[in-house]
């Protein structure tokens, strides 16, 4: 791939690895718990939440799509000062800028480490129960820490390698999982209120957070590729995942039950049996591939963090290493901040609604700033000319 000098590689991210690094993203830690979460709100028709969703995370897609066409080949570090500031006074725009690229970048940190700590969590209480918390957090740590010495072009490739080891694996185990369905537990579904029904699409919004790092990755985008393609193919790929899981899950327990389990979707392939006992324990397979889902999500959060850094200070890949290798530390503390699965869980709730805030609140506010900036300057040409 061709370079461009203090920015690593150009325009080259093709359609393929554009959804390969979103749908590898969106999907992670959320998948365990989906059932229970929707179910909660929507009950027998919880199933709803993450059609929903995906639709209200497309509009928020579209909005960054068109940020990346209104500046082509930048990212949200580069194109922010020139949305909040002019020509004449580039410095208000630097000014302006740096609260939402803060904003942005601490929502991704922290985000990498709760996510973390989750991961962390379910695999010290299910399959290695005498295994430290700590050593589960530092083995997935120095995994993103390699993966964030290199440039953007390996990322892209790691995601478009581990995306068929990841999506093929989960789609055969939510279809596997309807051995023991019983279709009369998603009746009726008529009697949801609206309040439960908006409480369930926030649920199923937030399952679909993880999509903001195209605010970087898009900026290397190839001219000619379709980003709103590549998008909805990623949110319908997810939403087509989330879906079978959930009608999964609300058929084979009903929904009264899965509130009384933690992890519903693992326990749902517990009670799944492949034919021919090809695989015996069916969990330990699905925990692997999850493993997977779960790292690229931390590890394209926690490099599109470091990168963003690389480019607000105007540096190498070697600033970008150092920097990578720092930050991991104090992320590593904050990881291990909950006492417990409840607080883990209360931090990812906080999470899921400040996600809203960076999905939907900085676009459409970027946007409005770039209309009136436009009406004034059409305004101030209109004056001239008079």
């Amino acid at each position: 791939m061709s370079r461009r000098e203090g920015h690593g590689w150009h325009q080259n991210l093709s359609m393929w690895q554009q959804i390969c690094l979103m749908t590898s993203t969106l999907i992670g830690v959320g998948v365990l718990t989906l059932p229970r979460t929707t179910s909660s709100r929507l009950f027998e028709a919880g199933w709803i939440a993450p059609l929903i969703g995906s639709a209200g995370a497309y509009v928020s897609l579209w909005l960054i799509v068109k940020l990346s066409r209104r500046y082509p080949g930048e990212t949200f570090i580069e194109y922010s000062h020139k949305v909040w500031g002019s020509v004449r006074r580039p410095w208000v725009g630097k000014v302006f800028s740096l609260p939402w690229i803060c904003i942005y970048l601490v929502y991704l940190y922290f985000s990498t480490a709760v996510v973390s700590r989750v991961f962390g969590e379910v695999v010290v209480t299910s399959v290695l129960l005498q295994t430290p918390l700590e050593v589960m957090l530092i083995t997935m740590f120095l995994l993103v820490l390699f993966l964030s010495m290199h440039e953007l072009e390996v990322v892209a490739r790691v995601n478009e390698l581990l995306f068929p080891l990841i999506i093929l694996p989960l789609l055969f185990i939510a279809l596997a999982s309807f051995q023991k369905a019983e279709f009369g537990n998603l009746l009726p579904i008529n009697h949801v209120s609206i309040r439960s029904m908006v409480e369930g699409v926030y649920e199923g919004i937030y399952s679909y957070s993880g999509f903001e790092i195209m605010f970087v990755f898009f900026a290397y985008a190839q001219q000619n590729t379709n980003r709103e393609k590549a998008g909805f193919y990623s949110l319908l790929i997810a939403a087509l995942l989330y879906m079978l899981i959930v009608v999964a899950g609300i058929s084979v327990f009903g929904y009264e039950e899965l509130q009384r389990v933690t992890w519903p979707t693992l326990e749902l392939v517990k009670t799944t049996q492949v034919p021919g006992l090809i695989l015996e324990r069916l969990e330990s397979a699905f925990l692997a591939v999850w493993v997977a889902a779960v790292f690229t999500t931390v590890a394209n959060a926690y490099y599109a963090v470091v990168y963003s850094l690389r480019q607000l200070f105007r540096k190498g890949i070697w600033f970008q290493r150092i920097v990578a290798s720092i930050l991991l530390v104090p992320l590593y503390f904050f990881a291990l901040i909950p006492q417990n699965i409840t607080e883990v869980f209360k931090l990812a709730s906080l999470l899921g609604l400040s996600s809203l805030v960076i999905n939907l609140l900085i676009p459409v506010v970027y946007w409005i700033a770039i209309l009136i900036r436009d009406m004034v300057t059409r305004r101030e040409g209109r004056n001239i000319d008079g």
